[in-house]
């Protein structure tokens, strides 16, 4: 098989150990993806782990890969090619589209792991679906407090009463601009809708009541910028216990391809979590994936589950790939 049509494809499945819970764009709770209908045409929707998520994740354990096999530290202007494929130091480039072309070349050449996950005028050969599971599953609710330090009769009493008070005092305070910061947030999508309504009167009004706000706001919390201790957080999240399936698919696929994902998931496995409120209980996955080429002969096996790392397992097929000489496109 030439290198023209060479294409890996990995299916992988996430199993959710604990709970998963991430931010997405500034939205709140999870994210849902619409999928199929009932039988009124609404849509229904499921929790999803979207493909950027985890396609970040992968470039970044492949960046971090290649960051440590180099001596020395590495300048920040590399760290950012490699991890976001952003150039610090981007420039106006005014030359015939045929040379850009032949300039590409040599990037892909010069770098692989560029070659593979694309830059800001790269293209990338990756594909990453997201990852769904077998069901539409709807997200959870669970609800926390953060706790201050009241919850310990031990530490009140090595503070003494004077700074008893203080905390009590600061906790009072914290608390009402925790409550203000609130109605700013509930102000603030009413601005959106009404900018969206395009009602001018309106926005004047809520801009207006949220500058109020945001003075009330300030004036509770004084000289203290510290955010509140004590409250109650609620989180939306995808189960514990479920699993979700997606895949990689590399086109022009070079041996180093392989090599470079199969080490970016053993590096996942050394720590795996994906999302927020880890201290917390929150983000542990196990993984297995299972590399295949066009003709669907499986190249490598990765898995990692609870405590165990991770286990990579090569077969005949893929060790001929990798030792195979071929060359970028």
């Amino acid at each position: 098989m030439t290198n023209q049509k060479m294409k890996i494809v990995a299916q992988i499945s996430l199993h959710s150990v604990q709970p998963l819970t991430f931010t997405h764009h500034s939205v709140d709770g999870l994210p849902l993806l619409a999928r199929g209908i009932d039988q009124e045409g609404r849509h229904l929707r499921t929790v999803y782990i979207p493909a950027a998520q985890f396609r970040g994740r992968v470039r970044h354990e492949a960046a971090l890969s290649q960051m440590r096999s180099e001596s020395g530290k590495v300048k920040l202007e590399e760290a950012y090619m490699l991890a976001l494929g952003q150039d610090l130091r981007p420039a106006e480039d005014d030359a015939p589209e045929q040379v850009r072309l032949k300039e590409q070349i040599a990037v892909r050449k010069e770098n692989p792991l560029l070659d593979l996950f694309g830059t800001w005028k790269l293209a990338s050969r990756l594909y990453v679906s997201h990852f769904m599971p077998e069901v539409n599953v709807l997200p959870a609710k669970i609800s926390h407090i953060r706790r201050d330090l009241d919850t310990n009769e031990d530490m009140m009493d090595a503070l003494g009463s004077d700074e008893q008070d203080r905390m009590y005092d600061r906790q009072s305070k914290q608390g009402m601009a925790s409550q203000v910061g609130q109605l700013i947030k509930l102000a603030t999508r009413e601005l959106m809708a009404a900018k969206k309504a395009k009602d001018v009167t309106k926005v004047d009004e809520i801009e207006a009541k949220i500058l109020e706000l945001k003075e009330l706001k300030k004036t509770q919390k004084g000289d203290d910028d510290s955010e509140n201790t004590k409250h109650l957080v609620e989180l939306e999240f995808i189960p514990a216990g479920i699993t979700l399936n997606g895949k990689l698919t590399v086109n022009s696929a070079i041996p180093n391809d392989l090599r470079v994902l199969v080490d970016a998931l053993v590096g996942f496995g050394e720590k795996p979590y994906l999302g927020a409120q880890r201290a917390r209980g929150c983000g542990e996955v196990a993984l297995e994936a299972t590399f295949k080429n066009a003709d669907g002969d499986v190249l490598a096996t990765v898995a990692f589950a609870e405590g165990e790392g991770s286990n990579v397992q090569w077969t005949e097929a893929g060790t001929t790939f990798l030792n195979a000489e071929t060359t970028t496109t």
